[in-house]
């Protein structure tokens, strides 16, 4: 990997993907649209932290929302169920 060439950045190696995926992923779910990430080095593996305030959570009513479309688009009507089954 490229040393650090810009003093504003931040390299973190070796981080752990699916547990940070899952993670934003869980974050996002409960209503987040931002985060702040913060990084430590270490020898073996570097660590992330997502840091979420009140201010950086959706509007509750724009969840239930999005939720509802969500619902809508997964029913499946008689033909769509013969058709897979086909």
């Amino acid at each position: 990997m490229p040393e650090k060439s810009n003093p504003n950045q931040v390299i973190l190696r070796k981080v752990a993907l699916k547990a940070f995926i899952d993670t934003l992923v869980n974050v996002y779910n409960s209503g987040a649209d931002y985060v702040d990430i913060v990084g430590s080095n270490d020898e073996q593996q570097d660590t992330i932290g997502i840091i979420v305030t009140d201010e950086y959570m959706a509007d509750p009513d724009d969840m239930e929302l999005e939720i509802e479309d969500d619902e809508e688009e997964k029913k499946l009507s008689d033909d769509d169920i013969d058709q897979l089954i086909i």
